[in-house]
């Protein structure tokens, strides 16, 4: 019986010793053994669980980030809406002014040197502000919500007020000139 059981023993040993792999699908029966008593196997799930984690991890930083991306898009949308509203006050009241120029010229009979001049600088106002609507419409359409649409959005609200100056000083200088 002891000659049968050390080729028996033999054999098993041999077995043993030809897994090589700690994967369970490769492994057979004796990899599995082998797996399960070196720890190869716990091993392998506490390395898979890792990487769970650190997917996980990532994704939520990935989220957060996202969200945080999308509130400053927010802000900086409402701030260009805020913007766009300015711009259309500004140029209704524009498109006012240049009704009262053209009646100050009707009865001044078109030769007053005054409002002559007052008819360049609304001309030129008004080519200003079509370039600033033009201006925040790319604004608008560029949404990457990068740090340079911040910067032109604040260039563009200062050459919307420094028109808006203009406006006031051509309304108070037709005033003057009206009867």
């Amino acid at each position: 019986m002891m000659a049968l059981r050390v080729p028996s023993l033999l054999a098993a040993a041999l077995l043993a010793g030809c897994a090589t792999s700690s994967d369970p699908r490769e492994g057979g029966l004796f990899g599995g053994i082998s797996g399960l008593s070196s720890g190869a196997y716990e091993q392998r799930l506490q390395e898979r669980e890792d990487r769970l984690q650190q997917s996980q991890r990532s994704q939520a930083e990935l989220s957060a980030e996202s969200a945080r991306l999308e509130r400053e898009k927010a802000a900086r949308q409402t701030l260009v809406a805020q913007e766009r509203e300015k711009y259309a006050k500004l140029d209704k009241d524009v498109k006012g002014l240049e009704r009262k120029v053209s009646q100050l010229s009707s009865k001044a009979g078109g030769s007053d040197k005054q409002v002559s001049e007052v008819q360049q600088r609304l001309a030129e106002l008004k080519k200003q502000l079509a370039k600033q609507g033009k201006d925040i419409d790319a604004l608008e359409g560029g949404g990457d919500g990068g740090q340079p649409n911040d910067v032109r959005r604040r260039q563009l609200e200062e050459q919307r007020k420094a028109l808006q100056k203009e406006y006031d000083s051509l309304l108070e200088y037709t005033l003057k000139l009206a009867p």
